[in-house]
């Protein structure tokens, strides 16, 4: 029960919704290639996050962030390319056909609202959103780390594909020592800002918050991963 809650995202986030937990909103699924044929692509927003429900390292995931201009049939991604219905399709047919899942089973794609950045969070980040990684036992929260996109991770906080990991002082919230592709770094690439001594807003809120996830979870030790939207805060 609990595994099957961690490797199924919709499931997860039905449950942890359930249990109060704030989830960036299903905007909708697609469960077959017959769905697919008949997807209504009006309904999408002009930014969104797509999803393989099985995934697992970031990997098949597509994050838009608005419309080309005058196209009704196309968007701009993390690094200003353009993807169109078509290109949305057959990604989504790779999705369906379990390219992205653990087991190669046949999976399904889900689009959800892109999470606004947070403007503490802008000098450090390469488009996408900051998380915060927080691992919890036996409901103590016994480490925790800032993971931060970068233009090489395609704008996605996964640490595999570039982007930063930065420790955090468990007791007031505060970054300490900053990894990137496995070597220890100082300042975000490119720019003299100091990866250490970031305080992370909310630090309270998101400790209980993953608490809280293992609670529901029914998992004794489990990574929540926490974002922070500029209007609803941790979710």
């Amino acid at each position: 029960g609990a595994r099957e809650i961690a490797d199924n995202k919709i499931l997860s986030k039905r449950i942890l919704k359930k249990g109060e937990i704030p989830v960036p909103h299903l905007i909708t699924k697609i469960s077959t290639i017959e769905e697919l044929e008949n997807f209504d692509w009006n309904i999408l927003p002009d930014s969104f996050v797509l999803k393989p429900n099985r995934g697992f390292g970031g990997e098949g995931i597509v994050i838009v962030y608005g419309r080309k201009k005058n196209r009704t049939d196309a968007w701009v991604k993390a690094d200003s390319s353009i993807i169109t219905i078509g290109d949305l399709k057959s990604h989504i047919q790779n999705i369906i056909d379990g390219a992205f899942s653990l087991s190669g089973v046949s999976d399904i794609a889900f689009f959800e609202e892109r999470l606004k950045l947070l403007k503490a969070f802008k000098p450090y980040t390469f488009k996408g959103i900051p998380d915060i990684r927080v691992i919890v036992y036996n409901k103590v929260p016994v480490m925790a780390m800032l993971r931060l996109p970068t233009k090489e991770s395609g704008g996605k906080a996964n640490l595999h594909q570039g982007a930063i990991g930065v420790g955090i002082d468990l007791a007031n919230g505060v970054t300490t020592t900053a990894l990137h592709n496995q070597k220890i770094i100082e300042y975000v690439p490119g720019t003299r800002m100091l990866l250490s001594g970031i305080k992370i807003p909310y630090w309270s809120d998101i400790l209980k918050l993953a608490v809280k996830a293992q609670e529901i979870s029914g998992l004794g030790y489990l990574g929540a991963d926490v974002a922070i939207d500029s209007e609803k805060g941790p979710v």
